[in-house]
């Protein structure tokens, strides 16, 4: 199974273990990658729709893995059943969905259980959800695709306190100086820039112009930092 690079990202933040859940899985490719490379036992292909999971059940039988991956209709973590795996994914939805998902099912959630979440908008919001819920961001990782960059962050319980400035940036991509920080600060700032432009023609927007000025200064802050690195 060959991955896309934000897949292949996703994949690779997934911990050496038994069994596996994708939810919101599409047509399965990263479970039938990790048990391809040995990285799970077994894997549970969760999706809310069927026709996912028909073409989902193609492709699992296609690469002879009927006996090692399952294929379950889910909302979210709905009729997945706690322990049931070591490693859970989210990924390729928006960040508010994700928090509604981890909210919903956040019993479900051991303390032993590892989250590989990718949220494809809303990347500031799930790393605020994170911590103001109790868990603790072990990695993130960036991921280029099609000119755009994705956030993958690998989590799981634990108490973390981050500030405003680490939320909007990632502390962990700071700390790990990821080889697209640079570019994705560059994008960040550039947007934000254009966003402030925009504010400013308008009426009453001084909240706003103030709040993305702020956050700008977080990127450029970031971004600054590491120019010479």
């Amino acid at each position: 199974m060959k991955l896309t690079n934000r897949l292949m990202t996703v994949a690779s933040c997934v911990d050496k273990c038994d069994t596996l859940v994708d939810i919101g899985t599409d047509h399965a490719y990263i479970p039938i990658y990790c048990l391809e490379n040995n990285i799970c036992n077994r894997a549970i292909a969760c999706d809310i729709n069927q026709g996912p999971l028909d073409i989902a059940d193609k492709n699992i039988k296609n690469y002879g893995l009927k006996d090692r991956i399952i294929t379950r209709i889910s909302n979210g973590l709905e009729n997945y059943v706690k322990g049931e795996a070591e490693n859970i994914i989210i990924a390729g939805m928006g960040g508010l969905l994700i928090n509604e998902i981890l909210i919903s099912g956040i019993d479900k959630i051991t303390d032993d259980t590892m989250l590989v979440l990718q949220p494809m908008i809303a990347v500031y919001e799930v790393r605020k959800f994170l911590c103001d819920n109790n868990f603790i961001i072990v990695d993130e990782k960036l991921a280029k695709e099609d000119n755009k960059i994705y956030n993958i962050i690998k989590c799981k319980k634990g108490y973390e306190c981050l500030s405003e400035y680490e939320m909007y940036v990632g502390k962990k991509l700071l700390e790990n100086n990821d080889k697209l920080l640079k570019e994705h600060m560059e994008k960040k700032i550039y947007t934000i820039s254009k966003v402030i432009c925009g504010l400013e023609k308008s009426f009453d927007k001084e909240d706003e112009i103030l709040q993305n000025k702020k956050i700008l200064s977080y990127y450029k802050s970031a971004w600054e930092g590491r120019k010479s690195v």
